[in-house]
C-alpha cells in the first residue's frame, strides 16, 4: 500500500503527501512484560535489546522518523516501544525508503519470534525466503 501511496501523489490522484505510522508493533518493536511480550518462549519479555534494534533498523532503512518511548498503556517504565513513520511524498526516493521500512519493520517481529523458537515465525520466514543466518550450518 505504502508504495501505491507514493505513485498516488506522484501522479496526482491524492494532492498531498500520505504519512504511514504506527507507535506499537507489539511482535517486533515492544518490550513489555505484563502486555505485548508476556510470556515470550524464550524469557525475553522485558529485554530491550529487540525495540532498540526495531528503532535502529528503522532508522537506517529511511523512515521519516523514529521515535523510543516507554509507557504505552502499562505504566511509566514498564515497558519500552520503538515507533516509526515514513511519508509517501511521490518522489522515487520515497519509494525506495517505504520499501525498505514497509518491510523491514514488520520483519522484525518475524526475527525476534524466530529467535525466540516460534514454530510460526520460522516457518514465516522460510515461506518469506528470509535469511536467519543464526539458522544456518557454519
Amino acid at each position: 500500500a505504502g508504495l501505491l501511496f507514493n505513485e498516488m501523489v506522484a501522479d496526482g490522484r491524492l494532492a498531498a503527501p500520505v504519512v504511514i505510522g504506527r507507535d506499537h508493533l507489539d511482535c517486533g518493536s515492544v518490550a513489555s512484560p505484563n502486555r505485548e511480550t508476556e510470556a515470550m518462549k524464550d524469557g525475553t519479555d522485558a529485554v530491550s535489546d529487540w525495540p532498540l534494534l526495531n528503532f535502529a533498523v528503522n532508522a537506517v532503512s529511511g523512515a521519516s522518523w523514529v521515535s523510543f518511548h516507554h509507557g504505552g498503556g502499562v505504566g511509566i517504565g514498564f515497558s519500552q516501544h520503538a515507533g516509526q513513520v515514513i511519508v509517501a511524498d511521490g518522489t522515487p526516493e520515497a519509494a525506495k525508503r517505504l520499501a525498505r521500512v514497509l518491510r523491514n519493520d514488520p520483519l522484525m517481529g518475524i526475527l525476534r519470534h524466530a529467535d525466540a523458537g516460534y514454530d510460526e515465525a520460522l516457518a514465516c520466514a522460510d515461506e518469506q525466503d528470509v535469511r536467519i543466518p543464526m539458522r544456518e550450518s557454519p
